[in-house]
This record gives structure tokens, C-alpha cells and sequence, in this order.
């Protein structure tokens, strides 16, 4: 049978108003010492800075370390081909979920190479990626065909530091790492007439699907900082951009062009150029290449620009 309660809906154990004030104080300390547990584990302090052991464990069911396949990190030694193996190494994993490339702190010295689908690039605290300077050590690609020839130049154009060709699947994340184009030698140069092709833009991802850069900073890119092109489906939440306001030309944020289905948001963007700048091509080209960007959600931005 049963045990049903007495009249008045409480036991007699708690009918005392003093042991209904110790088991409420006991129950308040315990939820007290439970949140603080969880807010220690999540790795934060009272003033939510990161705690020594914030993990970076993501969703791939792979993960591997830049130095497991020969980065240094020292901002000195080139680890272009640490890049190239890893995402090599990634490629082989996408029928089985993917990998997740790590970053440590450090400063990464490259030249520019491509990503691969079902990748996760992720950049701790304290990591940046820095691009090589000389630009001979960019390689030249064909130009868009929604514009013709570059926008600087006729004939071919200096691919992005970071780059991807029909992906789908990518995500470029961390504890706010950083990826930093050491644009200024290429803006001088740019003022000095020395190029003879476009320069490049910091991350272009172009004919792929299902994106997400959250996270991290992007900063002095040559050109353009990101520049989704004929993608679907692309997210940037949480991401800081920045380049001089004078003196940085051309360094436009976000610049998605031909895309559908994009949401920019909570960003924070100081730039040289156009904070945000939607494009469909340019001019006859974008009209014959005929893909209108649609379907763009730009929200809760802070940005400043030159550009009125």
C-alpha cells in the first residue's frame, strides 16, 4: 500500500519550521557547489578567462596535432609542408568522418595551401598562421569566371593563403587563434606598382557547401580577408577581422559573392575596405556567369571602415 501524506501535504519530520530552513540552506549549498564544480571543469575563472587545460577536442573522429607531421612553430622555420601532409592525411578520412587539424600556440609560417572536406582547422589560444611574404611563393590561378580577369590585373591572380576548391564540410574554428596575412608588404607593394597579378585574399572557399568560421581572428590579409565564392550554406559567427583603416587597401572583411544561404553574425570588423560587400561577379561576366547571391542574414555586427 501506499503511503500517503497528512493533511496539509507535508510529513510530520518537516513540520518543524527550523528543519525546513536547514534542509533548504543544505539544498541551496549544494546546487552553490555543483555550479561551481561544472563553471572549474568547463575550464573558466570568475573573470572567464580560459583555464590552462581548455581542450580542443572537437566532433571528428580523427585529430591530429600540426607537429605530428613536422611544424615547428617558431615563426622562422617554413611549415608549408606540415600543412600539405596533414590535410593529406585528413583527405583519406572522409568516408569515416573526417579529422580535425590542431594548431598549438605558436607562430605558423606559411605559404599558402588548400584545405580538404570533412576538415576542422583549429587554432588554440595564442596559435597563428602567418603568411609568407615573398610572393613568389603564391601560386598564380586562373581568374574568376564571373570577372574576367583579376580586378587588379589582366590574366591570372594570386591564389588565398587558405584555399578550397569543391569542398563541403569545412570548418575553421579554435579559442580565437589567429590567421594573419602580413599584408603590409603586399600593400606597398600594391601602392609601389610592383605586382603584375591580383593579390590574393587571406581565406577563399570557393563551389563548396556547409562552412563554418567561428572563433578565431583573421587579420592583414593582402586582399579580400574572406571570400566564399559560389558557396552554400556558410556561417561566420563570432569572428574578429582586422587590418588598418588607412593605409590597408582593398582589405575587405566579408565578401560573399554568389552565394546562398549565409548567416554573418556577432562579428566584430575593423578594416581598410568594405566591412561587408556582397557581389554576384562583375559587370558583363557576373551577368553571363548569372549566380545571384540570396538568401544572406547579416546580424549583430560592430564594424568600422573607410568606406562610407
Amino acid at each position: 500500500m501506499a503511503e500517503s501524506l497528512p493533511v496539509g501535504g507535508f510529513p510530520a519530520f518537516l513540520s518543524s519550521h527550523k528543519t525546513l530552513f536547514i534542509v533548504l540552506w543544505i539544498s541551496a549549498l549544494g546546487s552553490v557547489f555543483l555550479w561551481q564544480r561544472d563553471i572549474v571543469g568547463a575550464g573558466f575563472s570568475v573573470f572567464g578567462k580560459a583555464g590552462p587545460d581548455r581542450s580542443m577536442s572537437g566532433s571528428r573522429p580523427f585529430e591530429f596535432n600540426i607537429t605530428d607531421f613536422g611544424g615547428v612553430g617558431d615563426g622562422v622555420t617554413d611549415d608549408t609542408a606540415a600543412f600539405e601532409r596533414a590535410v593529406s592525411a585528413i583527405s583519406k578520412l572522409g568516408k569515416r568522418g573526417g579529422g580535425q587539424l590542431n594548431v598549438p600556440p605558436g607562430k605558423w609560417l606559411t605559404a599558402p595551401f588548400n584545405l580538404t572536406s570533412h576538415m576542422t582547422l583549429f587554432l588554440a589560444e595564442d596559435a597563428e598562421i602567418l603568411g609568407i611574404q615573398d610572393e613568389k611563393r603564391w601560386p598564380l590561378m586562373p581568374p574568376l569566371p564571373s570577372y574576367g580577369y583579376g580586378r587588379e590585373h589582366r590574366g591570372p591572380r594570386y591564389g588565398s593563403l587558405i584555399h578550397g576548391q569543391n569542398l563541403e564540410d569545412v570548418v575553421i574554428t579554435g579559442h580565437n587563434g589567429s590567421i594573419n596575412g602580413q599584408g603590409q608588404s603586399w600593400w606597398t607593394k600594391y601602392r609601389q606598382k610592383l605586382l603584375n597579378h591580383t593579390r590574393g585574399p587571406l581565406v577563399q572557399i570557393m563551389w563548396s557547401n556547409d562552412i563554418v568560421i567561428s572563433n578565431i581572428t583573421l587579420r592583414d590579409s593582402p586582399f579580400w580577408t574572406f571570400h566564399p565564392y559560389d558557396c552554400k550554406n556558410v556561417t561566420v559567427r563570432n569572428v574578429t577581422i582586422l587590418a588598418p583603416v588607412f593605409g590597408a587597401p582593398n582589405t575587405d572583411g566579408i565578401d560573399p559573392d554568389s552565394c546562398e544561404d549565409v548567416v554573418i553574425e556577432d562579428c566584430y570588423i575593423s578594416v581598410g575596405d568594405d566591412a561587408i560587400a556582397i557581389k554576384s561577379g562583375w559587370d558583363q561576366y557576373g551577368i553571363v556567369y548569372g549566380r545571384p547571391s540570396r538568401n544572406i542574414l547579416i546580424r549583430n555586427l560592430v564594424v568600422r571602415s573607410m568606406v562610407r
